[in-house]
């Protein structure tokens, strides 16, 4: 029987984890924390806990797919609910604004606001629904990680129909007029912080899950997915190890031969899956011959990097904000420059995530909230720093008052993430949770590849969850991974 070490318990080594076990493989789960889960954290309040991590997903028909393939039912495990309004807007000029999967409710809205918007929705839906699947094409099936392959036919050929050197601002403007749904469209295609004229039109493609098939959350909320799927997995066989970092990779004659626990034990493995960020992270996973080469073959190029600003509250009170809220900037194009620039925004956008909204039985007490901000990443602590980090924080609450929601009074607990304290919960990313971003076109399609082609055996996930198609992608990913290991196992002789 074949060996599989996965390192890291995130949702692509979990949805790998299953199918490879289920295929009669014998898999083991390598984590350094003390919990399973990845980026899916949650913080604990007085009468129940709040997700620190992504609070709704696009798709779960892929999610549901990872038990059925091994002959389980996703419903017997977790509770997933449809979100029919998932997103309310408050713009600068008083403009409310909801997103949703229904036509019905965004021509309506369109048509008070940006009636050219809504003669062109069909239109507009149409073509980010081809720029979606030629896109997942490009990133799900073809596994771009060069130049060379970027450029190869028929590669060539479909990017040109992705409109590589238009930009995701100049597409946007074709369907619509009004700014303020240019500015929240472009915001909700590019996760924020990068100014629509430096990114590709093909982001609007994660346009299309969250405008055409709904998203969903999970009852309890959403850190039950990779419990749910730790579960189906003890179920198969699969074991896991916390508080095990894996510090060295094994390897000899291009071959994997296993892994290295805690700098001290060391294990056999047939194969391993690790994520492409702990080996662009970690110097010493493995020998320095082996690791430049791997570099050596991806392009990683990171223009600039962002954290988050986190404020999490627990209010006495409950007051009329929806599952999820964003309060735009004053001036959208100055924020993305201030940060593009290192600087904390003057008027930063404001998202905000209340699941007492959506199950108020586990909130009685009042509302308990996420605030989270674009800031830019820095790797030092300052007197200055925590100035504007305590500036911050005030301009937030003000913000939310200026909107009517006057919550200072009713503040009982309250706790603060800064990019700092990010790093530390997300190691891997060094608390960058939206990863690289590139503001060259081309650079964008390219990935870290799925497996090295330099050392048989070595697997790569490369998913960030901080999106709505962001724990579906990674699914995606584990099951292609778990697919490509079967596959060259069978060639070899499982």
């Amino acid at each position: 029987m074949k060996k599989v070490s996965i390192v890291g318990s995130g949702l692509s080594g979990l949805a790998a984890a299953i199918l490879l076990a289920n295929e009669g493989y014998e898999v083991a789960i390598y984590e350094k924390e003390r919990k399973i889960g990845g980026n899916f954290h949650a913080v604990q309040s007085a009468d129940d806990q709040i997700d620190l991590s992504p609070s709704f997903f696009a798709l779960p028909e892929v999610l549901e797919s990872v038990f059925r393939v091994v002959g389980k039912q996703a419903s017997d495990y977790i509770n997933i609910i449809k979100l029919e309004k998932h997103t309310k807007v408050y713009f600068k000029d008083g403009t409310e604004f909801y997103l949703s999967d229904n036509r019905e409710i965004m021509i309506e809205q369109l048509q008070r606001i940006d009636p050219y918007g809504a003669e062109n929705y069909d239109d507009f839906m149409k073509e980010i629904e081809r720029i979606y699947h030629e896109t997942s094409s490009l990133s799900n099936e073809l596994q771009i990680n060069n130049w060379n392959k970027l450029i190869s036919t028929p590669i060539r050929n479909l990017l040109l129909r992705l409109k590589p050197f238009e930009s995701l601002s100049s597409f946007l403007r074709k369907y619509f007029e009004n700014e303020n749904i240019i500015e929240l469209l472009s915001h909700s295609a590019n996760r924020g912080g990068v100014s629509p004229k430096s990114v590709p039109a093909f982001k609007s493609a994660f346009l299309y899950p969250i405008l055409a098939y709904s998203v969903f959350t999970v009852r309890g909320g959403n850190k039950k997915i990779p419990l749910a799927l730790k579960k189906l997995a003890l179920e198969l066989g699969v074991r896991f190890y916390t508080e095990k970092e894996v510090t060295k990779i094994h390897v000899e004659n291009n071959k994997v031969q296993g892994i290295q626990i805690n700098h001290q034990i060391s294990l056999e493995s047939d194969y391993i899956l690790l994520s492409s960020s702990k080996l662009l992270a970690d110097d010493l996973i493995l020998d320095a011959q082996y690791l430049q080469k791997e570099k050596s073959k991806w392009l990683v190029r990171e223009d600039y990097q962002m954290s988050q600003f986190i404020v999490f509250l627990a209010l006495s009170d409950h007051f009329d904000l929806e599952l999820h809220t964003v309060l735009f900037s004053n001036d959208v194009e100055l924020e993305a420059e201030q940060l593009a620039n290192g600087e904390f925004a003057s008027n930063p956008t404001v998202y905000l995530y209340n699941p007492a909204h959506s199950e108020p039985e586990r909130y009685k007490s009042g509302d308990r909230m996420l605030i989270l901000t674009a800031v830019p990443y820095v790797d030092g602590e300052s007197i200055s720093n925590r100035a504007e980090i305590a500036a911050y924080r005030h301009a937030i609450i003000n913000k939310l008052k200026q909107h009517g929601f006057d919550v200072e009074q009713s503040i009982v607990d309250e706790k603060v993430w800064t990019p700092i304290d990010m790093r530390k919960m997300l190691a891997d990313f060094q608390g960058k949770i939206y990863g690289g971003i590139s503001k060259l076109f081309a650079e964008a399609y390219i990935q870290p590849p799925v497996k090295s082609e330099e050392i048989k055996g070595l697997y790569f996930t490369f998913v960030h969850t901080n999106h709505p198609l962001g724990s579906t992608d990674a699914l995606k990913n584990g099951m292609h991974l778990a697919t490509s290991i079967i596959e060259d196992g069978n060639r070899e002789g499982k």
